[in-house]
């Protein structure tokens, strides 16, 4: 039965907002954990888990319960215990009443913040083990007659010791939830992203020159393996796209194999013993059939965010790559489920794929612009989403510096307190089309210039600029503004054109809309 005085509340929300954070979206061992860094508890307040003191804090606490049974706590501002903690605080800055009674000053009752009593649990004495029953005599076998003693020649042994590979665990299934499930054991192995997986794939895995040759033989002449794998690892790492288990890991390069369809995968795999500082080898490549490629060598898988019909032939830029090799997310999908229950209710698509792609075209104009909130010491950052809450708060990201080869890591999102924003448009003719400026021609020109508000601006993160889309022929023609006038910059499916034009708004036109259902 959970005892919880109201002192024992107000104190519990001055702990938790001071080790959380207000509006800051918090996984529950983490909860836990600031508990138990004062000395406590949830067993402390008559509570069996975490979770069930935090459903009897329902004035300060909320908990969001995901569909994939992530269960995160949000501390939530309390005007009334803000206003006791700040009396309390000015009251023992003023001087003590004559005569040494200070609650003469005292109007009306204050309540305190009482720390709750912590409970050692009880210890069952452990019983006796029963007596060993006494042996029984051995019976007395009569002596042999004596003989005359036999050369027995020494034993010798010869040990080889062959070191085992540590047990696999099985890893944890992954819990049903919207969007594409990955396999079970990818989720294990993204938990670990930042400890137990190598930080630097040169310095940590030993690369066997028999796997690097099947490289070597497939991929282009002018590509460097090694540094492809670090790059493709790092990729993987960063966005949890990962399989395996405790032991062994795979993950796919951006090459493709013969096919055209299937990506190159390699596996790497942890022994019991570093070998040469290392415990982590690259064990198999998984490229095809060597005698299939041909002399150019395998081909790259081509960028498939919204933004792939901005790039020009050549061009290697990919926004989603240089976001994963900057910030690790973990499980991709946990960050996004998050994101999107903090945000203002909205269609961002199966598996919040829409919302995917906004996060990595903000960030790249938040680089862009140099937007990216870095503290003094450098431990952590920070940079605004451009979504709000429900209640118009601005979502801001939460960065802390990272351990390994990738510099941030990923740890939440908080609301409520406003950072440095990016901005796009730099003039109306992005926004509008401007009939001053000569246009190209297109299927739905004379609609457009009836109808100003058919047109709509959109972010192109390859050249870090704002076209403007317009319909054309069932597609998004997106033209780029010049001092000429408007020059064709890319043609866009729907579902592209309105990911990318979602950076800028929520706003969009009906024929926008209706790409995303």
């Amino acid at each position: 039965m959970p005892k919880i005085t109201p002192g024992n509340r107000l104190y519990l929300y001055r702990l938790l907002s001071r080790s959380l954070g207000i509006g800051r979206q918090t996984l529950m061992p983490r909860v836990e954990e600031a508990l138990a860094e004062d000395g406590l508890v949830p067993a402390d307040l008559g509570c069996e888990t975490m979770r069930e003191l935090c459903e009897q804090l329902g004035e300060f606490v909320k908990l969001t319960v995901f569909k994939k049974g992530y269960v995160y706590a949000t501390v939530l501002a309390n005007e009334e215990y803000d206003r006791a903690l700040e009396r309390l605080s000015s009251a023992s800055e003023k001087k003590p009443a004559a005569g040494g009674k200070p609650w003469k000053r005292a109007k009306g009752k204050l309540v305190k913040p009482v720390k709750p009593r912590h409970i050692e649990p009880k210890v069952e004495p452990e019983p006796e083990p029963a007596p060993e029953p006494e042996p029984a005599p051995e019976p007395a076998v009569a002596a042999p007659a004596e003989r005359e003693p036999e050369h027995v020649p020494p034993i010798t042994f010869t040990i080889t010791y062959v070191p085992e590979p540590e047990p696999e665990a099985p890893a944890p299934a992954e819990p049903e939830g919207r969007g594409a499930a990955a396999p079970a054991t990818t989720a294990a192995v993204a938990a670990r992203a930042q400890s137990d997986l190598p930080q630097d794939f040169h310095a940590d895995v030993r690369c066997s020159s028999e796997q690097l040759s099947v490289l070597y033989q497939v991929l282009p002449d002018d590509v460097d393996p090694m540094a492809t794998l670090e790059e493709d690892f790092r990729v993987a790492r960063s966005t949890g796209a990962l399989e395996g288990t405790r032991s062994n890991v795979t993950f796919a390069l951006r090459y493709l194999q013969a096919d055209g369809v299937t990506p190159v995968r390699v596996t790497l795999r942890r022994s019991a013993r570093a070998v040469a500082g290392k415990r982590w080898a690259l064990t198999e490549v998984d490229a095809g059939a060597p005698d299939e490629v041909g002399l150019e060598g395998l081909g790259v898988a081509d960028p498939s965010g919204p933004w792939a019909a901005f790039l020009r032939p050549g061009e290697a830029s990919d926004p989603e790559r240089d976001f994963a090799q900057t910030v690790s997310l973990g499980s991709r999908d946990e960050a996004l489920e998050r994101l999107a229950s903090l945000a203002r209710p909205e269609a961002w698509g199966e598996g919040n794929r829409i919302l995917g792609d906004y996060l990595v075209m903000t960030f790249a104009r938040v680089r862009a612009e140099g937007a990216l909130c870095v503290s003094p010491d450098g431990a952590t950052a920070r940079f605004d989403t451009g979504l709000v809450t429900a209640d118009g708060e601005p979502i801001s990201a939460d960065l802390a510096r990272g351990t390994g080869d990738i510099p941030w890591q990923l740890e939440g999102f908080r609301a409520g307190e406003a950072v440095r924003p990016v901005a796009y448009v730099a003039s109306l003719a992005q926004m509008t089309l401007d009939p001053s400026l000569p246009a190209p021609s297109f299927s739905s020109l004379d609609e457009v210039r009836r109808n100003p508000r058919v047109a709509t601006a959109a972010y192109d993160p390859i050249a870090d600029e704002v076209r403007l889309l317009v319909p054309s022929d069932g597609r998004a023609l997106a033209l780029r503004v010049t001092a000429d006038g408007y020059e064709p910059a890319a043609t866009l499916e729907l579902a592209d054109a309105y990911a990318c034009a979602r950076v800028l708004s929520s706003d969009q036109p009906a024929w926008l809309r209706e790409a995303i259902g």
